[in-house]
């Protein structure tokens, strides 16, 4: 598996620095909660201080001792991840405390990562606050998310908070093309990716994702009245394993259209729905499209069937764009 080095952060590397300085004097806290977009480099960073704690090498992270070995083929007995798909629940805390709670197998240092910690439960978010609160003797959490809002105030008091900003256009553009990519692709990437080499580079493996996201794009801003939802959605409804690549893009679409409502630049590959929605709508039209995407990620996490929390949003949309139409 290949392992990230700090020459490999691209645009964070002043504050990859800092924390790296810190765990290698070994100054380093029990709980960070890293915050951003995804793809900007949460996950790749924590993986890096974990190996430099854990590394029993001389120039730490060596690669070559055993903690090292054990950690980069995923079989470290004191490394435990959470990684949801949809909603983590209490049970999959407690199991993770109850794990925490045992004596590390070598060395002094467990080691937790708890990526998209914005999807925890209330239940669950509250029984890892006792934890954090008071940690078990040689315990290193990191959390990661790009929605720190949906942390409780006190999970995130109990954390030092690390924010990863994404590049800017240029910045991503320039990184795209040294990557090989011609330039009009790397500018394509860059916009739809908003400033995330990791996902500008997903997006590029991904050959649906162009695809899907003109299906999202006109089944939402293409819709004439509320009498087209039921059509819009028959395409999407019952692609249930793209869910959240659907909200996501949506999601996506309605930044890129907050841009173009604030003057900061145009949409990228846009349908004539879409254009006319990021040309005629005020923005707060957008950010109320935008609160009710993440009203329907909690409706996934409450099991809502997707059908319904798809129709629930395309009548938000065809509210939104009728109301436009109006003026």
């Amino acid at each position: 598996m290949n392992e990230a080095t700090l020459c490999d952060f691209y645009g964070q590397s002043a504050l990859i620095e800092r924390l790296e300085a810190d765990f290698r004097s070994g100054q380093f806290v029990h709980a960070y909660l890293f915050a951003g977009p995804r793809g900007v480099g949460k996950r790749s960073v924590a993986r890096l201080l974990a190996r430099i704690a854990l590394c029993t090498g001389v120039n730490k992270p060596c690669g070559a001792c055993g903690p090292c070995v054990r950690f980069l083929t995923d079989n470290h007995p004191d490394v435990h991840t959470l990684r949801p798909e949809k909603s983590l629940g209490v049970d999959d805390v407690r199991e993770l405390i109850a794990a925490l709670q045992l004596r590390a197998f070598e060395g002094r240092l467990k080691v937790a990562f708890i990526e998209r910690a914005d999807r925890m439960t209330p239940q669950a978010q509250n029984c890892l606050l006792k934890t954090l609160e008071e940690p078990p003797e040689g315990t290193l959490f990191f959390l990661m998310t790009d929605a720190p809002g949906a942390l409780l105030p006190t999970i995130v008091s109990r954390c030092r908070q690390v924010n990863f900003h994404p590049l800017t256009q240029e910045q991503e553009c320039a990184r795209l093309t040294a990557l090989g990519f011609p330039p009009e692709r790397a500018a394509l990437l860059g916009q739809l990716s908003e400033g995330s080499v990791g996902e500008a580079l997903a997006i590029a493996r991904d050959e649906g994702y162009l695809p899907l996201r003109e299906r999202v794009m006109r089944a939402f801003f293409d819709l004439r009245g509320p009498q087209d939802v039921l059509s819009a959605g028959a395409g999407l409804k019952d692609d249930k394993e793209n869910a959240e690549r659907i909200l996501d893009i949506l999601e996506r679409l309605l930044r890129d259209a907050m841009r173009a409502q604030a003057g900061l630049g145009r949409v990228a590959e846009a349908s004539a729905g879409y254009a006319a929605f990021a040309a005629r709508t005020e923005l707060s039209a957008s950010l109320r499209l935008l609160e009710q995407v993440a009203l329907a990620r909690k409706m996934r996490g409450s099991n809502v069937p997707f059908a319904t929390v798809l129709e629930h949003l395309l009548l938000s949309a065809s509210k939104e764009i009728h109301q436009t139409c109006q003026r």
